[in-house]
């Protein structure tokens, strides 16, 4: 066997690397060429979604073949274009690519550079595109036959919700405004913006306008809107779905009207509310309100004639639900009756709750569904946990530390005791009956009846045709936007994602799972984990806050001994005042070092977590190299 020199080692050697170099390039060149992608994401967030799949078939039936443009702005190779601006463009062009994929020859897809005083630059100018940063575009503008929508900004801050801003665009271009479903909305919170009715300083002053709810200004993108003011008698055959929200003191003639409504077989959404924290009453003056002083809301003659009960004096506490003491909302308190309700709170064989993550509902009230009429179901859409309790609902907002004791009182294992499961939003179904068999109130027959009257009453409707939906909601303050939005415009949940869900649910449903589709993926391991170590050291902290109290009440039981007749002379043992104080002293010390071991045992709990992640691929790599390494050189050996 001849032996090789080190020449023709060194030769093979940079042949091989050769080899190896031209092989990697002509694999990037041939690859590049195909188009081929994994999602491995929980819920294959990357690809299209059977929304907007379904949008593209009902394309192929519009327009006798009229192609559907898209027009996609992004600025490239320009200064002053940010790297994260970049690559959500990149991530953008992707999605759009996989909609012209699908959709064939129906999507005509152009991708524009609009560059600095250049032609693109005034065609973007055109549809309406925003320049940002005096410096770049990145937007989209949809055509089809006579109908352009425009998306003037792609926020990276939304990346989220990408895939429903495009295929909400396409549905609102396919679909003439006229043929969009009509939404009326019945409140008596104040819903519409304008002027605050509750504050005459602000009536006065015509400059202090407030925006239209956010709710409602998403609905008015997709909807045609209409206002029904909470008096309303009569509700027009023009609206298809009806929101009725807060029906507080509502009239038997409302009552009887929305009842008709339902009974011509269109939908109702009902947003009930024993606490509303937007009703302030009738106290004029802006320095003395306390919210959730308006009252309670409910349709009492239609919920009782559909067998549903709803407890409107009481709120639902959840010791597992509660709004995190890290929230900025709860301001380091306590507050299990203000619901952060996680995916467990939602039915998942129901499409409007299947895919959310989170919802807040600040005491919500709860529906009892066990005595429904005849003819109707009820299938739960968001639920409590199985340890939730009702409690006031005004003390509620002040007593969250009574109330988490509660829970616990006569436990001898640490869990929550009298405690069930309760229902905070309910979808009846089936064939209704009236609430109103003698017809409209006011027409009892022993007077002459008007014309008008003698009208209504032989178009009065006594059960319904088919089978209806209702859908009934335990919280108007889900709907009020600084439960679920911060001023950034940054979604702390999916509050509006329900109730669009909802809407469309009751009419198209094209877009709930894409809307719907789960964003919020929270690290469960972690709460789990924060949450275990929280009950550790939850034991010993109220021993101490109980003995910090009783050395509060005998500090003021001995301020207050010596009192004679002179109300105004105290006679204070001095030494027993300064034990009395360094006890306390030394108890607030106690709490701290119990809550700061808390908060470093969570802290670590995370880093763990961390280094775990950060860890366990290359150990795995290492892993398969050893036996890699091993097998190769018993393969070697065994020669």
């Amino acid at each position: 066997m001849k032996k090789e020199t080190k020449l023709n080692v060194y030769a093979n050697s940079l042949i091989g690397v050769v080899v190896i170099f031209i092989g990697i390039v002509l694999f990037n060149t041939i690859t590049a060429q195909l188009k081929f992608k994994a999602d491995l994401t929980e819920g294959d967030l990357f690809t299209l979604s059977e929304g907007s799949k379904k949008l593209l078939e009902d394309l192929k039936e519009e327009g006798d073949g009229s192609k559907l443009e898209i027009r996609f702005y992004l600025t490239q190779g320009e200064k002053g274009v940010p790297v994260f601006v970049s690559e959500h463009g990149r991530r953008i062009e992707d999605l759009l690519d996989q909609y012209q994929e699908y959709a064939g020859s129906n999507i005509e897809l152009k991708k524009i550079n609009p560059r600095r005083d250049t032609d693109e630059e005034e065609l973007a100018v055109n549809d309406g595109i925003q320049l940002l940063n005096n410096a770049f575009y990145v937007g989209m503008a949809v055509s089809f036959l006579d109908t352009t929508e425009v998306i003037p900004f792609f926020d990276p801050a939304k990346s989220t919700t990408l895939e429903y801003d495009i295929s909400r665009a396409i549905k609102n271009v396919l679909k003439l405004k006229e043929d969009r479903q009509t939404i009326g909305v019945m409140s008596s919170l104040n819903v519409w913006g304008g002027p605050d009715a509750s504050n005459p300083m602000a009536m006065m002053n015509r400059g202090a306008q407030q925006p239209p709810w956010f709710f409602l200004r998403q609905l008015q993108q997709d909807f045609n809107v209409e206002r029904l003011e909470a008096t309303a008698t009569e509700i027009s055959d023009d609206i298809d779905l009806l929101l009725v929200i807060h029906p507080k003191n509502i009239s038997d003639a409302t009552e009887y009207a929305i009842d008709q409504f339902v009974l011509s077989g269109r939908k109702l959404i009902v947003f009930a509310d024993p606490l509303a924290l937007k009703d302030e009453g009738n106290n004029q003056n802006p320095q003395m309100r306390i919210p959730g002083m308006g009252g309670a809301s409910t349709l009492s003659s239609l919920f009782n004639k559909w067998g549903v009960n709803f407890e409107n004096s009481k709120v639902v506490a959840d010791f597992n639900f509660r709004l995190n003491q890290r929230d900025p909302l709860s301001r380091g308190r306590i507050m299990p009756a203000y619901l952060a309700l996680g995916k467990k709170a939602f039915n998942q064989e129901e499409i409007v709750t299947r895919d959310l993550g989170s919802i807040r509902m600040p005491y919500a009230g709860s529906f009892d569904v066990s005595n429904l009429a005849t003819g109707l179901t009820a299938k739960e859409l968001i639920s409590s946990s199985d340890q939730a309790k009702l409690v006031d609902g005004m003390s509620s907002q002040f007593n969250g530390e009574k109330i988490m004791d509660s829970f616990l009182t006569g436990s001898e294992d640490g869990k929550p005791t009298g405690t069930k499961k309760f229902a905070l939003a309910v979808k009846i179904s089936g064939t209704f009956t009236t609430a109103f068999p003698d017809g409209k109130p006011g027409s009892n027959g022993e007077e002459e009846e008007s014309d008008e009257e003698k009208t209504t009453n032989s178009n009065h409707l006594k059960e319904s045709e088919s089978e209806n939906h209702v859908c009934l909601i335990g919280d108007t303050d889900l709907l009020s936007e600084e439960h679920f939005l911060i001023q950034q415009r940054f979604l702390l949940s999916q509050n509006v994602s329900f109730v669009q869900n909802i809407v469309d649910h009751f009419g198209d449903d094209t877009l709930i799972n894409i809307r719907s589709r789960n964003q919020d993926r929270p690290f469960t391991t972690i709460m789990d984990l924060e949450k275990e170590a929280q009950s550790k050291f939850e034991d010993k902290l109220k021993k101490l806050e109980a003995e910090q109290q009783a050395i509060l009440q005998e500090k003021t039981k001995l301020e207050s001994t010596g009192k004679g007749q002179n109300q105004f002379t105290l006679s204070i043992d001095p030494e027993a005042l300064k034990d009395i104080q360094k006890k306390e002293l030394e108890k607030r010390k106690q709490i701290r070092e119990i809550r700061k071991e808390l908060r470093s045992e969570i802290d670590l709990i995370q880093l763990q977590i961390k280094l775990a992640n950060i860890v366990s691929m290359p150990a795995l790599v290492i892993i398969a190299g050893i036996i890699f390494f091993v097998r190769k050189r018993k393969v070697t050996a065994a020669k």
